[in-house]
């Protein structure tokens, strides 16, 4: 498998890398559009965003979910794709039924590359980000994304069970595959490998499950005890858009892309906790 360089923990240049983010801002703090914008950068590309709500909470703390207006969503995608020429998508939070009917229309009449949708129906403060109605929208359009990454407390909800071991994550991934997401990367966290085993043994590591529909695989890497980083997501959907851009197939996308996660955790942890994104 060909070696990716990185030099000082950021990617070689990528000519032309303009993800189109379409994410949530939050206030005072770098998560949702504000962490991709940053992961973008990181990876040697300039973002295009798109503003789907403003989120008003951080630090465990919820004041407001104020989702924007689908027309003014709508206007957004339109203007971007009409005149930023956006050599991917990268879709977060978008609560709001008519909005996510309007996004995969321009997505559908105006294609902009590689897709990857992060499915998430809750924030990292206890934000409830999307109604029944805007996932059940999501779930009629989830063949259009090439990958569908998901966090495990989320899979757990879409596919209605207990996700407490990796043989569960793989009848998870396996449900979210029927209701029509091609590729579905799963990410479990430290999970045990059995039912059997004990939940409160935690292993050292963390993994992702990817199934595209025929095999599984299975990424792990270090677990980094970092309370209070932020930004992995956004890294790592950054990371393998823009591998995805590049015609790399999924599974060497991936596996660039948790390697790159991997390092830039590895340098956070080595230089002491701080609020910051997991990026710098």
């Amino acid at each position: 498998m060909p070696h990716r360089e990185y030099t000082n923990g950021h990617a070689t240049p990528a000519r032309g890398f303009r993800p189109l983010a379409i994410h949530a801002l939050y206030t005072g703090i770098s998560r949702g559009l504000a962490a991709d914008v940053l992961a973008a950068h990181a990876v040697q590309g300039q973002a295009v965003t798109v503003c789907t709500a403003l989120i008003v909470a951080s630090h465990g703390h919820v004041t407001d979910v104020l989702p924007v207006p689908s027309d003014t969503v709508d206007a957004q995608i339109q203007h971007a794709l009409a005149h930023a020429s956006p050599t991917g998508v990268m879709i977060g939070i978008v609560s709001d039924a008519a909005a996510v009917e309007r996004l995969f229309r321009r997505l559908a009449d105006q294609p902009a590359g590689p897709v990857v949708l992060d499915l998430t129906l809750s924030g990292p403060s206890g934000e409830d980000i999307i109604n029944q109605q805007g996932l059940d929208a999501l779930k009629t359009h989830l063949d259009r994304p090439d990958l569908v990454m998901v966090r495990r407390h989320d899979a757990a909800l879409i596919a209605g069970m207990a996700i407490e071991s990796l043989d569960d994550a793989q009848v998870a991934v396996q449900r979210l595959q029927r209701l029509g997401a091609r590729n579905v990367l799963l990410r479990c966290g430290r999970l045990p490998s059995r039912f059997f085993d004990d939940p409160q043994a935690q292993p050292d590591h963390t993994a992702d499950l990817f199934y595209d529909g025929s095999e599984f695989a299975l990424f792990e890497a270090p677990y980094f005890d970092l309370p209070d980083l932020h930004g992995s997501s956004s890294l790592l959907g950054m990371v393998l858009l823009k591998e995805l851009t590049e015609k790399k197939p999924m599974v060497e996308a991936i596996q660039q892309a948790k390697g790159y996660v991997a390092e830039s955790l590895k340098r956070s942890h080595e230089q002491g906790p701080a609020d910051v994104p997991a990026f710098f």
